[in-house]
């Protein structure tokens, strides 16, 4: 069974997700972007009122974003299937290798 597929089945079934977006590394757009809008549009918020919860205070996404995408990276697959995974303006946040980003509703521990 390929890893990712089992990773994305994981991610699919503890939470459901609210929006999917794609990042193309390639292009001049930093990936705080994509993440940003997608998270106002859910929260039917402008770009500019989610800015007073800085992301920066959540992860360092420019360290993210040269680990998935940075021209050091490794090409290969499995570097396509790495994940990083945080939480941020009351979402989950998975920013993939591929480009791909997935926001879901937080996860809730249960004891």
């Amino acid at each position: 069974m390929d890893r990712s597929a089992t990773k994305e089945d994981e991610i699919s079934r503890s939470e459901s997700v609210l929006h999917e977006t794609q990042y193309d590394p390639e292009s001049d757009q930093q990936l705080i972007h994509p993440i940003l809008e997608a998270v106002a549009m859910l929260g039917e918020r402008p770009v500019k009122a989610i800015q007073e919860d800085p992301l920066y205070e959540s992860i360092d996404i420019e360290a993210v974003q040269a680990l998935l995408f940075g021209p050091g990276r490794d090409s290969s697959t499995n570097a396509l299937r790495r994940t990083v995974s945080f939480e941020y303006s009351g979402y989950r946040i998975h920013i993939h290798g591929d480009g791909r980003i997935l926001l879901s509703g937080p996860n809730r521990l249960t004891n």
